[in-house]
């Protein structure tokens, strides 16, 4: 155990231990806390910059935080529907752009670097998936998982050269720019990320940079967009904070771009991650209106 939590644990004297993922839990006579050991980021910087832009939506950092160990003040989690917890944290994540964000000079190489990393992620797949639909094809007897595969490889096609093409026009359009709107972005927005009870906070920042605020739109649709309404999402999201002509065409490329599935010996899975595969396109192609 954790030096630094061995002393908190007989300076407090918890009557109940638990661990959620990396998050210890103790609930104490003195209150109750949520300790995460050796965090990978400082979180009373973090706090003091967040503060400082008027954004408060975390849990309180305890004082009794140390280098190697971040004590909070545990928040319960009530239970709400998903859709109208994605509506909430969007708002925070909306607040948090709002208040931190910021034009930064840049050289051309930044836009050329993001271009030349999305191209290579696009022929990447357009090969992977080209060589599927070969083998496939070939076979003498081909399984569910295939056949589906074969049956919407129209709608992979179509998904990559709509990126292509956009992925084209959004760099003609930023080529020549020597700015960029940076914010503080979250980074791995989930619905579990957020807490909700009388108060609202946002939590698990290890992964937190200045960026794009279209990354945090992005992570946040790759890991829920078959739990909430996106369309509902975004328009939610725009009344607070607009993306730019050239972010909101970016996220479209982002989220259309086919992801890369592999199939195993297992064909009731490979029927699944197909139909998820296919939801997923059929979801996601032209998302945003820009």
């Amino acid at each position: 155990m954790n030096r630094s939590l061995e002393t908190f644990t007989k300076l407090y004297k918890p009557y109940k231990i638990s661990k959620i993922n990396e998050v210890y839990v103790f609930k104490t006579m003195n209150g109750d806390y949520a300790i995460k050991c050796n965090p990978k980021i400082d979180y009373k910087k973090l706090y003091n910059y967040l503060y400082s832009r008027g954004f408060s939506y975390v849990p309180e950092l305890s004082l009794d935080s140390r280098d190697d160990m971040a004590v909070f003040n545990y928040e319960d989690d009530i239970i709400v529907d998903s859709h109208q917890k994605g509506l909430d944290l969007i708002r925070l994540v909306a607040l948090l752009h709002l208040k931190t964000s910021y034009f930064k000079n840049i050289t051309s190489d930044k836009y050329k670097e993001i271009y030349d990393n999305i191209l290579n992620n696009l022929v990447y797949v357009d090969n992977l998936y080209n060589e599927y639909f070969e083998i496939f094809l070939e076979e003498e007897f081909i399984v569910p998982s295939h056949y589906l595969f074969l049956r919407n490889y129209s709608l992979i096609y179509n998904a990559i050269q709509y990126c292509l093409k956009e992925l084209d026009d959004w760099y003609s359009v930023v080529k020549d720019k020597n700015k960029e709107r940076v914010a503080l972005v979250h980074n791995n927005l989930k619905l579990e990320h957020m807490i909700k009870n009388s108060n609202e906070y946002l939590i698990s920042w290890d992964n937190y940079t200045f960026d794009s605020p279209v990354l945090d739109l992005y992570h946040f649709y790759l890991n829920e967009w078959m739990n909430v309404d996106f369309e509902a999402i975004f328009q939610e999201y725009s009344e607070s904070f607009s993306l730019l002509d050239e972010e909101k065409k970016l996220l479209n490329i982002l989220i259309s771009i086919p992801y890369k599935i592999e199939f195993d010996d297992n064909e009731y899975l490979n029927c699944r991650k197909m139909r998820e595969f296919i939801n997923y396109l059929n979801n996601s192609w032209h998302f945003v209106d820009s």
